[in-house]
């Protein structure tokens, strides 16, 4: 290795453990592969029958652990999960007025037929609803973050009949309008 800048082979040999170290432990904001712990998108369309949508949520944000359960107290709370992904309204609400009915929902992978020893990074959770009043859907509610104290954030990508946006949604303010 040759050194133009005129420092010392030491720094630079401190500059390259410093890299190695910086890529061996995991960043303050807890990231786990293609994910951040807290943080979760949804990609959202709302259209003439309804809205249709796909959350993509870091397991460990709905479970405060993302690796297979290791105590009784870890299975119940995958238990608890297993039952609650499919209740549409532990995760979101569209407003009430539009007098939506839920009409379909799958998760990926189901937890019911998933390896047990298997690590799972993501859970994607896709949701149909048919509203009778379409034209009143206008909000929506995200109970995801009642439900789930681990999610801090939820990326939205709307896409509605005024236009498409991106939002990010926090515990703060669990609603958005279009």
């Amino acid at each position: 290795m040759t050194i133009q800048s005129g420092r010392s082979p030491l720094a630079a040999l401190a500059c390259v453990a410093a890299l190695i170290t910086a890529s061996t432990f995991p960043s303050p904001a807890f990231s786990h592969g293609s994910h951040t712990h807290g943080h979760a998108t949804l990609t959202l369309v709302v259209d003439a029958n309804g809205m249709k949508g796909e959350f993509n949520f870091p397991l460990e944000s709905l479970l405060g652990f993302d690796y297979p359960p290791k105590t009784p107290s870890q299975q119940q709370t995958l238990d608890a999960l297993k039952i609650r992904l499919g209740q549409l309204d532990k995760f979101i609400e569209p407003a009430p007025e539009a007098v939506c009915t839920p009409i379909g929902a799958n998760v990926s992978p189901d937890l019911e037929t998933a390896d047990p020893s298997a690590d799972i990074a993501n859970i994607v959770h896709s949701f149909r609803f048919e509203c009778d009043k379409a034209s009143a859907l206008r909000s929506v509610y995200f109970t995801a973050f009642r439900n789930h104290p681990g999610l801090k954030q939820l990326r939205v990508k709307l896409t509605a009949p005024a236009g498409s946006k991106t939002l990010t949604v926090r515990p703060k303010f669990p609603a958005i309008t279009f």
